[in-house]
């Protein structure tokens, strides 16, 4: 019995277990986190500048990935597969700010998925910048693994600024905090 528990754990640290720590999802992957976690790169350097929805999605995006890393895509390359076409992104982790991950990420986006554009007009740049890559685990029920479903911010000062007042914000002072009485 120990025996084949050495084997197991011998053959998932050899082969890479999808579940293993570096992969272990903060909550499921719920119907919302698709608009949050897109497989796209998105330009904006300030996003303390942009307000309305999009803000609320950079919130709900730093307080929902399982890993929020800024990385260097080495590679880009486009693959044929069953589902069609789709983009590989091989991303090496700089600096990790949230959760664990290995020093490689494979990124993935099918042409079918509205972030497949924002990867085909952004080539040159892709593998020129470093960008902050917000990351979910979602189950893909095809092959019983976790898939990583992501986002890309550029790395800019004011991205990183605002990801760390996500994470840690500010104590609330109770003399600003205004109580509504109904008439």
């Amino acid at each position: 019995m120990v025996v084949r528990a050495v084997a197991m754990g011998v053959v998932c640290v050899v082969l890479g277990c999808a579940r293993g720590s570096s992969t272990v999802p903060t909550a499921e992957f719920a119907p919302e986190d698709q608009l949050l976690f897109d497989n796209s790169v998105d330009l904006v350097d300030k996003p303390v500048i942009v307000e309305g929805e999009w803000r609320g999605e950079f919130e709900r995006r730093v307080t929902r990935a399982d890993i929020i890393a800024v990385v260097k895509i080495e590679s880009l390359s486009s693959d044929e597969d069953p589902r069609g076409s789709s983009y590989r992104l091989t991303a090496k982790v700089i600096d990790r700010v949230k959760g664990k991950s290995h020093r490689e990420l494979v990124l993935r986006a099918h042409d079918d998925e509205p972030g497949f554009r924002s990867v085909r007009v952004n080539e040159d740049r892709l593998l020129g910048d470093s960008f902050v890559a917000f990351i979910k685990w979602e189950d893909d029920p095809e092959s019983e693994q976790l898939v990583p479903r992501w986002h890309l911010s550029p790395d800019s000062p004011a991205v990183r600024d605002k990801v760390a007042f996500f994470l840690n914000p500010p104590p609330g002072d109770d003399r600003t905090q205004v109580e509504v009485l109904e008439p």
